[in-house]
């Protein structure tokens, strides 16, 4: 075989070999190295014009009798002065009776297993990324059967989630948390700040149970150091309120939808839970019978509850839009795709056109805060008020008997309960100004 002072220019001027043939010509610098040429054209990326270039080397490998040759890489993907001391490093390879094909598959097998590693590593990194854990305890709440995993869902996307976003959850520590809940306070929501406490603790607690970290950074005595603790909320709507609310009610008010105040006025003649109401569907309302009965899968203590609905009551729900003929669509719905939402926006709204109505006589009227569920504590209150038996009053409701009463007692006491809320209907019909209190009856039960 011919040996040459191999260059670039002379790589680049050969010709490509004969049809059905190679050739080979030897490197004069290193021994055993050379260059192979092919009749085919490379398929390798090369931008060679001629035949196939490779670059070879030729040695016993191993424990072989007789010389081999071996590909050392395709020229010009591989430079002269590449392939020269890869020759080199093969050569000292040989001479240690090291095979470099051997050497070779072990430090790709290395390497292959260095990137499994790391990415492994980085898979559990971002498996531990605090918005990806969040979404899989969301799911775990979901799959528990937790009634508010929604509503945990929407307050860590909204408080948390822009804080936390990409951090490793054993990275967050107790001042990361006192950021966000002191954040929530200083903007004059200090419930929801010790509302938002507890859910984070929650969530920290699942991490520790699945062994994502060691120990739950939340610290309970911190919070109320620096937040304070939940006390029990007190606030019932005053006569002058509710005849406001009412009156903002009425599907006029700027800002206040019709099916938003519809269950805002189905709130105050029934007592029930917000998402009682606004996340009820047609299928759980029998007009005929004049009863919602809210399902055990949505109801608080996981048995059906069933709510008569009063004429006042009745005549609303009749006014909502019905949307395509299934009865299993949303009763409260802007589009029929969704429930509608209550949320803090409607609320504010709400409190704004009260503040309106207020201050047409009395310019300098001022709206104590309150919530939506202020608002089932006032129809307990009133309920009370009218004579109505506690007893009755909490199975209006829906608050949770005792264990042996629950077992035994079965009967949903509708007759009590709709005498119960046809008397309230009554009182809340003079209160507003729509007329006497004509049809606040006596509950013949409360004898028995």
């Amino acid at each position: 075989m011919p040996r040459e002072n191999l260059t670039d220019i002379r790589l680049k001027a050969l010709r490509p070999a004969d049809a059905g043939k190679r050739y080979v010509i030897m490197d004069a610098q290193v021994p055993n190295m050379g260059v192979r040429v092919t009749d085919k054209a490379p398929a390798n990326g090369s931008k060679m014009k001629a035949g196939q270039v490779s670059f070879i080397y030729i040695a016993r490998y191993g424990k072989a009798a007789q010389p081999a040759r071996r590909a050392l890489g395709e020229y010009d993907i591989m430079s002269l002065d590449g392939a020269r001391t890869k020759a080199r490093e093969w050569a000292a390879l040989i001479a240690r009776g090291i095979d470099p094909k051997e050497q070779e598959e072990e430090a790709r097998q290395k390497a292959e297993a260095e990137k499994r590693e790391k990415d492994k590593g980085a898979a559990g990194r971002r498996a531990r990324q605090f918005e990806r854990v969040l979404v899989r305890f969301i799911r775990a709440r979901k799959r528990d059967g937790i009634r508010k995993w929604r509503e945990d869902r929407n307050d860590f996307k909204r408080e948390c989630l822009p804080v936390w976003r990409g951090k490793d959850v054993g990275a967050i520590r107790n001042p990361d948390i006192m950021a966000v809940l002191e954040k929530i306070n200083d903007r004059g929501a200090t419930r929801q700040a010790l509302n938002m406490a507890q859910k984070i603790g929650t969530v920290f607690n699942w991490c520790v149970d699945d062994e994502l970290i060691d120990a739950s950074p939340y610290r309970a005595k911190k919070v109320r150091t620096a937040i304070g603790e939940k006390s029990s909320r007190k606030r019932v709507l005053t006569d002058t309120e509710i005849r406001t609310l009412w009156k903002v009610t009425d599907g006029t008010a700027k800002g206040v939808g019709a099916v938003e105040a519809s269950v805002y006025r189905l709130l105050l003649l029934t007592g029930q839970r917000l998402n009682d109401i606004a996340r009820a569907s047609w299928s759980e309302i029998d007009l005929d019978k004049k009863v919602l009965t809210i399902p055990a899968a949505r109801f608080k203590s996981d048995r059906d509850h069933a709510v008569p609905l009063t004429d006042d009551a009745v005549e609303i729900i009749k006014g909502l839009p019905r949307f395509g003929k299934k009865n299993d669509s949303w009763l409260c719905s802007l589009d029929g795709a969704k429930p509608v939402t209550i949320g803090h926006k409607v609320k504010l709204r709400v409190i704004a056109a009260m503040l309106a109505v207020l201050r047409e006589d009395d310019p300098e009227a001022t709206l104590p805060a309150w919530v939506n569920h202020d608002i089932r504590r006032t129809v307990r209150t009133r309920l009370s008020e009218l004579d109505v038996m506690d007893e009755v009053a909490e199975a209006v409701i829906g608050h949770v008997p005792t264990a042996l009463v629950r077992t035994y007692n079965q009967s949903e006491r509708l007759k009590v309960k709709r005498d119960a809320l046809t008397r309230w209907e009554g009182a809340l019909a003079a209160l507003t100004g729509r007329g006497k209190a004509s049809n606040v009856v006596a509950i013949s039960a409360m004898a028995s």
